[in-house]
């Protein structure tokens, strides 16, 4: 999206996003709720753009904290991690097919309660990037506007409920956080950030979808799993970068936003929980016949982002390494195969 220009009035209605983002990650970590910065910050913020508050969140801020998430969760991939991970390739390509294939074939429902195109339908379905999706469906006739927000609703619907539901299921892991274990290096930190941000801008350039976290994920993790000790993420910039998301997310909202597609909204609401649900269940039926972690496969096939799933497995101690490999599969299929697929089935 592009941005207007860096007007006093802009950056007012940024440091107000950042400061209610803020306010509402404190408010969530006091009540001890699971993901307190991310989810409260997200709520917060959608609510006040609901309200008519003039809150905003920029972008580019936005993408250099997800290279501190991304650094934060490669710190995961030991070289054991990594060994373990080679030889579940069958499981991480089934997961990701099955995950697209129940998008695809939840499709034809919302066409049909939601009175839209295929088009439209298909790429609202699909667990995608909310601009791509929206391109995409703009590309082959589709409306771009319900996509975009059938897809914002994916997100943050999943981001919100799914780490409530597992605090409330007890489910959680053993694997310790890696940010407990490896020491804060500032200088060694900056080097990585560094690395981590040029990678994302090169994966951002060729096209690659989540590039800015993916990159220094990849940076970190490919060290991390050569055996060479890095700096960890300190608690405070770990919050930080999960308030900019959650604030991203929820600026997202606004009645400019929601009011042209009022008839549309319930039908979006109800592919986002026949997507979880569906999800949820491919993701145990997977966990018991290969044998993986309950928790880990139920967050690498949930219909989320990877930033926000992995985040929710990092703080329930699971093992990130798995959920994020999960995720990264999915997304690589998603940009190789959703558009050849929907000319196949949907073509005509």
């Amino acid at each position: 999206m592009r941005q207007g220009p860096v007007t006093a009035a802009r950056i007012l209605r940024l440091l107000l996003g950042g400061v209610i983002g803020g306010l509402g990650g404190a408010a969530f970590a006091w009540l001890h709720l699971p993901l307190p910065w991310l989810i409260g910050s997200l709520v917060a913020v959608a609510a006040a753009r609901l309200l008519g508050a003039p809150a905003e969140a920029d972008p580019r801020l936005r993408n250099g904290f997800l290279g501190i998430i991304g650094i934060a969760l490669g710190a995961y991939f030991t070289p054991a991690t990594a060994a373990v991970l080679v030889s579940q390739a069958a499981l991480l390509l089934l997961a990701a097919f099955i995950t697209l294939a129940i998008g695809a074939a939840l499709a034809p429902v919302l066409a049909r309660r939601g009175k839209v195109d295929m088009a439209t339908a298909w790429f609202s379905s699909i667990p995608g990037g909310v601009a791509d999706m929206a391109m995409l469906a703009e590309s082959y006739g589709g409306r771009p506007a319900p996509v975009a927000l059938a897809q914002l609703l994916r997100v943050c619907s999943v981001v919100v409920l799914v780490p409530n539901l597992f605090a409330l299921a007890g489910l959680r892991g053993d694997v310790p956080q890696a940010s407990t274990v490896l020491p804060f290096l500032p200088g060694i930190l900056a080097l990585q950030v560094a690395g981590g941000l040029a990678a994302g801008w090169a994966l951002v350039r060729v096209g690659v979808r989540a590039g800015w976290m993916l990159g220094p994920l990849a940076v970190t993790a490919a060290f991390t799993a050569s055996g060479v000790a890095l700096s960890g993420v300190p608690g405070w910039l770990s919050a930080l970068a999960q308030v900019v998301l959650g604030a991203s997310l929820g600026a997202a909202f606004g009645r400019e936003t929601i009011r042209p597609l009022r008839r549309f909204l319930p039908h979006a609401v109800m592919q986002v929980a026949l997507l979880m649900v569906a999800c949820a269940v491919a993701g145990a039926a997977l966990a018991w016949l290969f044998g993986a972690p309950m928790g880990a496969m139920l967050l690498g096939t949930a219909p989320g982002g990877v930033a926000e799933m992995s985040l929710t497995g990092k703080v329930l101690s699971m093992d990130v390494a798995l959920i994020v490999t999960l995720h990264v599969t999915r997304i690589f299929l998603v940009t190789v195969l959703t558009p050849p697929a929907f000319r196949w089935l949907h073509g005509r």
